[in-house]
């Protein structure tokens, strides 16, 4: 994985040029990595790059209509940018948040969707985890969705009949050591 700046500065990009497909494949990067680390952080950034990639893929919100919230979530990004290397992963996290709200603000001038896109984000990116072999209780506390959630949303999703790739004897003995810190 590229460093931490790196990563903010591509999810930058990737929205600016309204890459969804980028943005896309960032998300799986960013949420692969969030699993190695057992970071909150890296799962935050993960569903922030999933939901930008969900509006970067509409038409109708990457129009002029909603430019004053496109430019106020390209902010906040600009903002995380600069904060990587000089803040804290608790001051990014805020910065982060801020995003979300910023996103919260383009939905609610659109209002199409029943559930807001962060939420979806959340909840998807964390029974993601939890199909590719990530424990059902780290899942829930990264994303901070509860245990049960988690579950009925994979469930109802047949996520795990889905995924493309499984994830190798070798692959999850490495993420329970790091998770176990050895």
């Amino acid at each position: 994985m590229t460093s931490l700046k790196q990563t903010c500065n591509s999810l930058l990009r990737y929205f600016r040029r309204k890459d969804d497909k980028k943005l896309r494949k960032l998300k799986n990067e960013i949420l692969e990595e969030a699993s190695l680390k057992s970071s909150k952080l890296y799962f935050e950034l993960a569903v922030v790059a999933y939901v930008l990639s969900k509006i970067t893929s509409k038409p109708r919100l990457v129009s002029d209509e909603y430019g004053k919230e496109l430019k106020d979530i390209e902010k906040s990004l600009q903002e995380l940018v600069r904060a990587v290397g000089r803040a804290n992963d608790e001051e990014l996290l805020k910065i982060l948040k801020k995003t979300d709200q910023r996103i919260r603000s383009l939905e609610k001038a659109d209002r199409r969707y029943v559930r807001d896109l962060v939420s979806k984000g959340r909840i998807k990116l964390a029974a993601t985890m939890y199909a590719q072999g990530i424990s059902l209780g780290a899942a829930s506390e990264l994303s901070g969705i509860e245990k049960q959630d988690i579950q009925d949303y994979a469930g109802n999703t047949m996520m795990f009949d889905r995924l493309k790739e499984e994830v190798k004897l070798k692959e999850r003995i490495k993420k329970a050591k790091k998770m176990l810190g050895g």
